[in-house]
């Protein structure tokens, strides 16, 4: 039987240094850089819609059906919709809501026809079929694909 000691000791961590500090934010600047966030932000009534201003100068909206935290909201509590001061949410002070600027503009594009259309494409050009295969194997024989004529495009 092993004799377990009854004191509970944090563990041993380096010291965090200026260096460790830098390097941690540098780390979350850069990740940050890559996440939609948002400048402005504010509900338009007349479309039923939120519209965003991104950082990037890029605008975004969506019906307010399709983002779900805000498909029971009324239109009275919306009216106080904002962006946080760092971009990164939605905030509702009326419903003490808080919804992430990169994850909904995400989720949105994703569920874009568009993108759909283009998932199946790229689905479809990966499916393997003996008729493809048949097709490589006589276009090998005859010296692969041919080549593009530089005065075509």
């Amino acid at each position: 039987m092993v004799k377990q000691d009854d004191a509970w000791t944090l563990p041993r961590r380096k010291p965090i240094t200026k260096a460790i500090l830098d390097r941690a934010t540098a780390t979350e600047t850069a990740r940050a850089s890559h996440e939609h966030q948002a400048r402005a932000a504010w509900f338009d009534p007349h479309h039923d819609a939120v519209l965003m201003i991104l950082t990037d100068g890029r605008a975004f909206g969506a019906q307010r059906s399709l983002i779900p935290s805000l498909c029971e909201a009324s239109p009275e509590h919306l009216h106080g919709l904002r962006a946080t001061e760092d971009g990164a949410f939605l905030a509702v002070a009326a419903l003490d809501l808080h919804i992430n600027v990169d994850g909904l503009v995400t989720r949105l594009i994703e569920q874009s026809p568009v993108t759909i259309r283009q998932a199946g494409a790229r689905l479809a050009g990966q499916a393997v079929s003996a008729a493809k295969a048949t097709a490589a194997a006589r276009n090998g024989r005859l010296g692969g694909r041919p080549r593009r004529d530089a005065k075509a495009g």
